[in-house]
């Protein structure tokens, strides 16, 4: 073919991933801390590479994406 090396390239991946920790004192050897995680915060849609087969007819086609945003809670008791 005549096609040139690298011709299908997939879009810049942008994921921005975020969290926030707090601990509380219970007593003098015990704490309490909460976590708050968030991936992919802005949401930002990423699309997958271009299908790469030359003989399939979705040849050059986006067929999917990585997951959404996702957000995790979690309490961690320390002793």
């Amino acid at each position: 073919g005549n096609t040139s090396r690298n011709a299908l390239r997939a879009d810049a991946w942008q994921n921005w991933d975020f969290s926030l920790f707090r601990s509380f004192d219970i007593r003098e050897r015990h704490r309490l801390q909460f976590r708050a995680e968030f991936f992919n915060l802005f949401n930002q849609v990423n699309f997958a590479p271009p299908f790469g087969v030359v003989i399939s007819p979705f040849f050059g086609r986006v067929l999917s994406a990585a997951p959404s945003r996702d957000i995790q809670f979690a309490l961690k008791y320390i002793f």
